[in-house]
């Protein structure tokens, strides 16, 4: 069956060019006394081709679109279409009764599998995070929020500002400035002093270390440890870690001071630093390092003038005190500067030159 059967059977009169039945040939010819009707006529034909379109599918649809165009030729394709869009809510087009409770469910269903409604940022949540972005990474400022880390970095772009983390030091650069050795920083951080960006016992480090010392564990602990690391998490905390061991948390923090367990992140927020400063300048000894970075110190981040009094210089540390400058230009104090000088290529080159 054709469309123009389907829209126009109770109009029987037959297209010149068309085997099948055409009711637009009917709309448009109408009697000498039809005149004012002619225009409603002619619509409700061509409304009738289009829901017969509809009904039976896309191509059926198209098809009646070319055959409008045809016989209605003031009728453009997108006319066609406006009427689609108004005739799709007329009662002919409405879905079938037994079809409605299913769209019911399915919209029900929709409806409770949707995201609940976003809580508003307020200004005292904007200031929380404003004095936490660059400072602490997305996922701390999201727990401390209480929302999602997608959220967090949405409103930190919306305010136009990074959610990188770019103040701070690293170990390498506090171990430059204040003069000390790697050791001294584990130590530092093992004992809590000073604060990294994540603390927690990273997973690989607890893997090695139980493996090294698989000896002196017992099998329950070793099956503990095993079923914890099957989980795939990035670290533990040090309680937790403690736990898997079944040792005390003072001998994990002893540990991370030798360096047989590592922290997850050992990045030094700018916060972190300056908190250290106040609460344990004494544990550093601003006798190793020049009087401006010392009086820096002092001025920007609250470690006590009393600092370089309270710490005196053995002879192996005297050689810190004396800074040399290589050909290159780099500055360098203590010893190391010899063994600087080994490796220096500027100064390899110079020395070439003049044999």
């Amino acid at each position: 069956m054709t469309i123009a059967t389907c829209a126009f059977g109770i109009v029987a009169r037959k297209h010149p060019h068309d085997s099948g039945p055409s009711s637009v040939g009917l709309a448009m010819s109408s009697a000498p006394g039809q005149k004012r009707n002619k225009a409603g006529e002619r619509l409700a034909a061509i409304d009738q081709l289009l829901i017969a379109g509809i009904k039976h599918g896309p191509a059926k649809k198209r098809e009646a679109i070319n055959r409008i165009l045809e016989l209605v030729p003031e009728w453009r394709r997108r006319d066609c279409w406006q009427r689609i869009r108004h005739l799709r809510k007329a009662p002919e087009l409405a879905p079938p009764e037994e079809h409605q409770p299913l769209k019911a469910k399915k919209s029900r269903e929709a409806a409770a599998g949707r995201r609940p409604a976003s809580r508003p940022w307020t200004p005292a949540d904007d200031d929380r995070l404003l004095n936490w972005a660059g400072y602490e990474p997305v996922k701390k400022i999201a727990q401390r929020l209480g929302r999602s880390a997608r959220a967090v970095r949405f409103r930190l772009g919306a305010l136009g500002i990074s959610a990188r983390v770019t103040d701070g030091w690293s170990l390498r650069a506090l171990r430059k400035m204040l003069h000390v050795s790697p050791a001294r920083l584990r130590y530092l951080i093992g004992n809590g002093m000073l604060r990294v960006r994540d603390p927690r016992v990273s997973t690989s480090s607890l893997a090695v270390f139980c493996d090294q010392n698989r000896a002196s564990f017992e099998p329950s602990v070793r099956d503990r440890v095993a079923a914890a690391l099957l989980k795939g998490e990035e670290g533990y905390m040090w309680e937790r870690a403690a736990d898997l061991i079944g040792v005390t948390v003072a001998q994990v923090q002893s540990w991370i001071c030798t360096g047989q367990l590592r922290v997850v992140d050992t990045f030094v927020t700018d916060r972190s630093f300056e908190e250290f400063c106040k609460k344990h300048g004494g544990e550093i000894n601003t006798t190793l390092m020049d009087p401006a970075t010392a009086k820096w110190l002092v001025k920007e981040y609250g470690v006590p003038d009393s600092a370089s009094k309270n710490h005196a210089l053995s002879r192996a540390q005297k050689h810190a005190l004396t800074i040399r400058t290589c050909r290159c230009g780099r500055k360098i104090a203590g010893n190391a500067y010899f063994r600087h000088v080994r490796t220096c290529r500027f100064d390899r080159h110079a020395g070439a030159l003049k044999t």
